[in-house]
């Protein structure tokens, strides 16, 4: 079987839905022959077998002119190779793989990852553009065979807006490099970042965006640095909000105490959490109680070995299921200060949820079992497609 998967993720990007995209591209590439379509970086980067990248101009209408030139790249390579079935992200704009599949008669798969107009209406996109991001998701979900979210509540969300029937949707998480994502001695990591070593170390990784909650960790500083004064808090990742996150530290006179490191090698990212002593996603409410979360950073927590304190939002239940951290109100920085208070206080109780959280993702969310999953709804939609043709 052949697989065009199609994005319009910068593959030398640094953030999640990179990694998405080239962990899923490479575990399902070892199941079936897969062609990854990407924008063409300013560099080539190591994963570039197997992917044709797709010119870009004009920066400022990037995305229309990636999907126009992808068009025609699709009209050139679907005779040339004869793909099986079509798999492609949805974003924002996405009109280019849900033509060609209707022209060759493809069959095709649309990854959902967000409710977008909801994302866009939080980072206050124009409403003429929201509209648009309306009806390519409507063209899309209408038009796909199948399709992959990556929560339950996206695709609850799915079928509420757009009325899509429940056997359409399938729900597949996201998942961790359990082989790059694992435990290794703090004091290791600590040394080849040059951290101080007597130093505690709390550790937030991902998109500095306005449904991460940074805020609400930033405002708990205070509490947690009153109990244990030898605290650091690393931030991961860079994003809309790191400014005013940076701003904030200085106004709760913390700063002292915060390392914002920016983008990191993606390689580099689990010495930092190895580095650590807590691991933290504060979520808060909006967008996320609706959507629900598959975020990368928790699988990737827990496979490092680390305990979690997160928000209590649907689909994280198993952090407390699995006994692998703590969850707390969202948008609630007491509630989180006790919670990393309580795990830095007890060495033995960190371990313990460390080795749950590593057994349970090492299981149920590696980047192998993502794809073997992706894999079979590939298999199912092209033979559901031979079956409706006879």
């Amino acid at each position: 079987m052949k697989v065009f998967m199609v994005c319009d993720v910068w593959l030398d990007g640094r953030d999640a839905q990179t990694t998405h995209v080239l962990e899923l591209f490479k575990n399902l590439g070892k199941l079936r022959d897969t062609h990854l379509f990407a924008p063409r970086p300013k560099k080539l980067v190591n994963e570039a077998q197997n992917t044709i990248f797709v010119p870009t101009v004009m920066p400022i209408f990037k995305s229309a002119f990636y999907q126009l030139f992808l068009f025609f790249y699709l009209i050139f390579h679907c005779p040339k190779r004869s793909p099986n079935v079509i798999y492609s992200r949805c974003s924002s704009l996405t009109f280019s793989p849900v033509l060609i599949s209707k022209i060759f008669r493809i069959p095709y798969i649309v990854e959902v990852n967000g409710l977008l107009i909801d994302e866009e209406k939080m980072i206050g996109r124009p409403k003429v553009l929201t509209r648009l991001t309306g009806l390519n998701e409507k063209l899309n979900y209408k038009q796909a065979d199948k399709i992959v979210a990556v929560t339950q509540g996206i695709k609850d969300g799915i079928k509420e807006l757009h009325s899509i029937p429940d056997e359409k949707i399938v729900v597949i998480e996201n998942g961790a490099n359990t082989d790059l994502f694992k435990p290794m001695h703090q004091e290791k990591a600590k040394k080849e970042l040059k951290l101080e070593e007597k130093k505690n170390y709390i550790c937030f990784v991902g998109n500095l965006a306005p449904w991460q909650g940074v805020e609400f960790l930033i405002q708990s500083a205070p509490l947690i640095l009153k109990e244990s004064p030898h605290t650091k808090f690393l931030i991961i990742g860079d994003g809309p909000m790191k400014e005013e996150l940076i701003d904030l530290a200085e106004q709760m006179a913390v700063s002292d105490k915060f390392i914002f490191t920016g983008v990191v090698p993606y390689e580099d990212v689990p010495k930092y959490i190895n580095a650590s002593d807590v691991c933290v996603a504060s979520f808060i409410r909006k967008r996320n109680l609706k959507i629900g979360l598959s975020p990368l950073k928790i699988y990737e927590y827990a496979a490092c070995g680390k305990p979690i304190t997160a928000s209590r939002i649907p689909n994280l239940e198993f952090i407390e299921k699995q006994k692998a951290g703590i969850l707390v109100e969202p948008e609630n920085p007491k509630e989180l200060a006790k919670a990393i208070i309580k795990l830095l206080k007890d060495e033995r109780l960190r371990r313990e949820l460390g080795e749950n959280g590593r057994k349970y993702v090492t299981k149920n969310h590696s980047w192998e079992a993502v794809a073997r999953r992706v894999a079979e709804v590939c298999k199912s939609v092209v033979v559901e497609h031979e079956r409706s043709r006879r």
